[in-house]
């Protein structure tokens, strides 16, 4: 604990040297002209903010207890790439964090990030960007997909549709992509690269994304700064920016150390585990629901960006349809239905599923004792086949399972679905551009993945070149 005489030591000391200096500026303004006055008046509106700040700390100031150095340690062991400080502003959001009456948010918060941060973090490590991101979005709607707010911002990263569109997220009567986490936050990620690019700073980086680079530009200019942090230049941003920060930093130790402060993850509709695909044709949802046993508004709140109950996607075009795992999936109507158009009646579908299992059919309950092996010679199809058409591993546990056991337009599939026709796959050329990453490359070329490209182009790790050229699938 510092002592109270050592305090007003420093208090006194840095008056004294910032006295000087205000007697240097009140020179300085009755002999220079009037665009340097305006510089040194900004800059001692920053001294003087620091100096009020300093004017706060004493022996007595909560700030300085053995809790707060306990939290200061906690948060330096923490800090990864973006720099996470602890000051006054800081421990008012923790405090107001971890008290009773915010424990049931808290707790709700802890519940979705355990759906929502594996996402985020995985496109977060593709896009080689700080994983300590993944808090903001926290700070922007609670985890929320379908929070809109006053000015009309949309979505978990909450974007505006100039922004969005900017950032190529599709929005019309079918679909709003800022909803959907995978695509705004690679969205968001874009924006983050930019920002650091230009300000060399991550906390001035995510300052922006609250207020716009242009209004860190503007603030960079008043300060009279060269290559000013966060915290030197906050005096000069709007209050709700000053605040973004400590609450994200706040938010970040909070949730870090969630154990320590009795924030347990509440229950929350996310707790299947879930899978993303991406489809080319129309998908009915109702359909879908059938085939993995679920309710269709669940179904929903795994795909809030969607409008309408079918999906409306094409080989030009595909949309990510995200698949919660069920014990009680159904593979055979699941591929029905993803894969006629999504015009086929539920009870149809149902009707060719429960048809007689024969060796012409496309259905097959697996019996006790079955193998993938067995399978095969059976019906007279290959084990990888069969692991492709079930979406299986190797590890897959097949007994009591209705599988894909045949591929031909005599089976069920061609009933359903008799015009669906052959998809020529076809390649275009992309030159390597400053800033892009496999991540960005995969999201314009929709379709395309970073495995899918990295396979195509002998590609060993995530590096590029500017000037490179690149073998994307186009469908």
């Amino acid at each position: 604990m510092i002592k109270k005489h050592l305090w007003v030591a420093i208090i006194c000391a840095c008056c004294s040297q910032l006295k000087v200096h205000a007697q240097d500026m009140a020179i300085i303004e009755s002999e220079y002209p009037l665009h340097l006055k305006e510089l040194v008046t900004s800059q001692r509106e920053a001294i003087f903010s620091g100096i009020d700040s300093l004017k706060r700390l004493s022996y007595s100031d909560p700030l300085h207890s053995a809790e707060d150095s306990l939290v200061f340690n906690r948060m330096r062991k923490i800090q990864k790439t973006v720099p996470l400080a602890f000051n006054e502003q800081i421990k008012f959001f923790i405090d107001k964090y971890v008290s009773a009456n915010y424990h049931p948010y808290m707790c709700k918060l802890q519940g979705l990030a355990q759906y929502y941060f594996p996402i985020y973090e995985e496109i977060l490590r593709a896009s080689n960007l700080p994983d300590e991101i993944k808090y903001l979005s926290v700070v922007e709607s609670s985890l929320d997909p379908h929070l809109v707010s006053r000015s009309g911002a949309v979505g978990p990263w909450q974007f505006m549709y100039g922004t969005a569109k900017i950032y190529d997220l599709a929005m019309n009567g079918d679909i709003d992509e800022r909803k959907d986490p995978y695509a705004a936050c690679f969205a968001a990620g874009r924006y983050f690269q930019e920002a650091f690019e230009e300000f060399d700073d991550w906390l001035l980086a995510l300052a922006s994304y609250n207020c716009g680079r242009g209004a860190v530009r503007r603030a960079i200019q008043r300060s009279g700064i060269d290559h000013p942090d966060f915290w030197q230049l906050s005096p000069f941003l709007p209050q709700e920016t000053r605040n973004y920060i400590p609450k994200f930093i706040a938010m970040t130790y909070v949730l870090k150390h969630s154990n320590e402060y009795g924030i347990e993850a509440a229950s929350t509709d996310f707790a299947l585990k879930a899978k993303p695909v991406m489809v080319e044709n129309n998908v009915n949802l109702n359909a879908v629901a059938e085939a993995i046993n679920l309710p269709l508004e669940t179904l929903k709140k795994f795909n809030p960006s969607l409008k309408r109950t079918v999906v409306v996607a094409s080989v030009e075009r595909p949309r990510r349809l995200i698949l919660p795992e069920t014990v009680q999936l159904n593979d055979s109507l699941l591929y029905i239905a993803l894969n006629t158009g999504g015009n086929v009646p539920v009870d149809k579908l149902r009707q060719f599923e429960s048809q007689e299992n024969t060796a012409s059919s496309l259905a097959y309950r697996v019996k006790k004792g079955e193998t993938l092996t067995s399978l095969s010679r059976k019906f007279g199809v290959s084990v990888q086949d069969l692991k492709a058409w079930n979406g299986l591993s190797a590890q897959s546990q097949i007994a009591g399972r209705t599988l894909l056991v045949k591929k031909e337009e005599s089976t069920l599939l061609a009933k359903v679905s008799s015009t669906e026709k052959k998809k020529t796959i076809t390649y275009v050329t992309y030159t390597v551009r400053k800033g892009d990453t496999l991540s960005h490359i995969a999201e314009r070329f929709k379709g395309s993945t970073v495995s899918a490209i990295r396979a195509d182009n002998n590609l060993k790790g995530s590096a590029l070149k500017i000037g490179q050229k690149l073998r994307i699938k186009k469908s």
